[in-house]
């Protein structure tokens, strides 16, 4: 939120933050824990940072009572969860893709810039919106989507024909059908890589990146993808991501909910490892190598990374700025080069 309200004045709206949940429920569960309407509301509410502009929530549910019930909970509890930032609540009754489409096309139509915006579709399904929709927020400025994929309801129904369409509907196409013979993890994989294909090529999403929710037996149960243009917004994701789990496999499961981030195969050595394995022989800016970590692997931060290879004598500053402290990568225009130190074979006498 303060990344992309600080865009507003920049390449923005200059006027405001969007936030849209397209599926908004009422607000709580019954056992009374927060729905993400109220979660999204009070994550800026108690923020440490002042935004640069105010956020308008727009909180879209199909059901009048859920609607109603959202109401009632943002005004009675209006000055516990609003705090004293600059925050605008409006729940909305109706579809979500109509309704997106209607502010979509309300800020086309009188030529203001939708974003900086963030779109929720955390939808109750799998085919409750299009890849389409997606395509219209992205093909706007300083968009990000955070798309769920509800695998759980997927995979069991996909000889089922007349579920087909609804499929099609979400990825833009029928290439997914390519997974119905295929069983177990590689079904599951071949699935998530066709609908991040799909994001790209029809969504319009330069950089896509999943979070798995995974159920007591450690089962994937459904997927959020996060879709941006923006390298930055991608990263800042991945930090968040980083904080649930630290494993870099991006997932949460109820089968280790009581130890956040369980696993710690990945990390700064991991990448030193991998980035030379990727790139030895070869000379790259600093801006290039964390493009790569960004995009390619389950890492956000590299320049460690690239200290422990020049510690250990595999990598080489190319071009370094006078005056850099040894093992420092501040610059990004700074090329290195990744250093095969391994010693060739001595040449046999008659090879």
């Amino acid at each position: 939120m303060p990344i992309l309200s600080s865009q507003a004045r920049n390449v923005g709206s200059g006027q405001r933050l969007l936030y849209v949940d397209g599926f908004a429920g009422a607000g709580e569960y019954s056992n009374n824990v927060q729905g993400s309407p109220l979660v999204a509301i009070e994550a800026a509410a108690q923020h440490s940072q002042m935004f640069s502009v105010p956020i308008v929530f727009t909180f879209i549910e199909q059901r009048k009572d859920r609607v109603d019930h959202l109401r009632n909970l943002i005004t009675t509890k209006k000055h516990a969860i609003l705090g004293t930032k600059q925050l605008s609540v409006s729940p909305i009754e109706g579809d979500c893709e109509t309704e997106v489409l209607r502010i979509i096309g309300e800020h086309e139509n009188q030529r203001r810039k939708l974003g900086p915006a963030f779109f929720f579709l955390d939808q109750f399904g799998y085919s409750s919106f299009s890849m389409d929709l997606i395509r219209r927020i992205l093909g706007h400025e300083v968009c990000e989507v955070f798309s769920y994929l509800n695998w759980n309801l997927l995979h069991p129904f996909m000889t089922d024909q007349t579920k087909w369409a609804g499929i099609t509907k979400a990825f833009g196409g029928d290439e997914w059908k390519s997974v119905i013979d295929l069983r177990g993890q590689a079904k599951e994989d071949r699935f998530k890589e066709v609908y991040m294909a799909a994001l790209q090529s029809r969504g319009g999403a330069q950089y896509t990146f999943p979070f798995a929710m995974r159920d007591h037996n450690d089962r994937v149960i459904y997927w959020l993808f996060f879709c941006t243009n923006n390298i930055r917004g991608l990263e800042e994701m991945k930090k968040a991501m980083w904080t649930v789990d630290r494993s870099g496999g991006f997932q949460f499961s109820d089968k280790h909910s009581a130890q956040l981030g369980n696993l710690f195969s990945v990390d700064d050595d991991w990448l030193a490892n991998h980035l030379f394995n990727e790139f030895q022989d070869k000379e790259k800016s600093v801006r290039e190598v964390h493009e790569y970590v960004l995009t390619r692997t389950p890492c956000c931060n590299f320049k460690e990374s690239l200290a422990i290879l020049e510690r250990t004598h595999r990598l080489k500053p190319v071009d370094a700025p006078q005056g850099r402290k040894s093992c420092s990568f501040a610059v990004d225009s700074m090329i290195v080069r990744f250093v095969n130190t391994a010693t060739p074979k001595q040449k046999m006498l008659f090879d």
